[in-house]
């Protein structure tokens, strides 16, 4: 519960005061007198004030026949209970005739409850603005971060996109190495059969010459079988590569877009970090 602060108090016995010439003093709830527009009592236990604190007596009249015959001890006047919320938060007392002083007194003591929840009011939002203001701070910190991990990411992505696309090149520039191996084999067949023609012309002089022929176009045979084995892996690797990069671009796309967003919203939380900012200041202006 928001207490009466003595600066609230003095600003409302003061205005009374200037406005009525009627004096007037503010307890708080131990009955304590708070402000005092006379400022002769302040810090001085009021028994009137701390009985209607303590008891369900929400206000004190003194007529002017009981200041008569108190020998000057009170004064004609009115005090009051003050309200918040149904609870009682202190008390406003003035003096003077009680026709003119106790609408006066009434209206006082709600404008201390008015502005009392005014204040309070006042201390939430500014509490509630603080709490924005430290979750805007965070929320930019992520998105910084975030920020940063998106351009990297981005980055990395047009690194790998550019050396997936080095590779799938090597993989065709290997293509042309297998076909080469393909064509000196087809050359060595050649070499090989021409050479077994000749070893059969020279008839027993040439069955040496015909054996090396003949493992010549094995060694042919051999290296087409290995470049078609080759070539067959390359092309897998080829789609497999085709498959890869085609992710690598696409996953290239999403990460500038995801960084162009991330942008984005690190620009609207920036907009929202300036509001914010101005409803502190409004906050903490009221």
């Amino acid at each position: 519960m928001k207490k009466i602060t003595a600066n609230l108090a003095n600003r409302i016995v003061d205005l009374i005061y200037s406005e009525s010439g009627y004096h007037g003093i503010v307890c708080d709830p131990q009955g304590i007198i708070i402000a005092d527009s006379a400022k002769i009592r302040l810090g001085v236990l009021h028994t009137g004030a701390q009985r209607i604190m303590n008891t369900s007596i929400n206000e004190i009249k003194i007529t002017a026949e009981d200041e008569a015959n108190s020998s000057g001890q009170v004064r004609e006047g009115l005090n009051l209970a003050i309200f918040l919320e149904e609870e009682k938060v202190g008390t406003f007392g003035v003096a003077g005739p009680l026709a003119i002083v106790s609408p006066v007194a009434k209206v006082a003591a709600a404008m201390v409850a008015y502005l009392l929840r005014d204040e309070e009011l006042k201390d939430i939002l500014k509490k509630h603005v603080d709490h924005i203001g430290e979750s805007i701070e965070q929320a930019a910190g992520a998105l910084e971060e975030m920020a940063a991990s998106s351009e990297e990411v981005a980055s990395v992505s047009q690194t790998v996109a550019t050396v997936a696309q080095e590779a799938k090149q090597q993989v065709k520039a290997t293509e042309g190495v297998t076909e080469f191996i393909r064509r000196v084999s087809k050359q060595t067949n050649l070499l090989g059969l021409n050479a077994a023609i000749e070893a059969a012309r020279a008839g027993e002089l040439g069955k040496g010459f015909s054996v090396v022929a003949g493992e010549v176009r094995k060694l042919a045979d051999e290296s087409n079988r290995s470049a078609n084995e080759i070539n067959e892996l390359l092309m897998k690797f080829q789609e497999t590569m085709e498959e890869i990069v085609k992710g690598v671009f696409q996953n290239n796309v999403i990460a500038q877009e995801q960084a162009k967003a991330t942008q984005e919203i690190a620009m609207m939380v920036q907009e929202l970090q300036q509001v914010g900012n101005d409803l502190n200041g409004i906050a903490h202006k009221l």
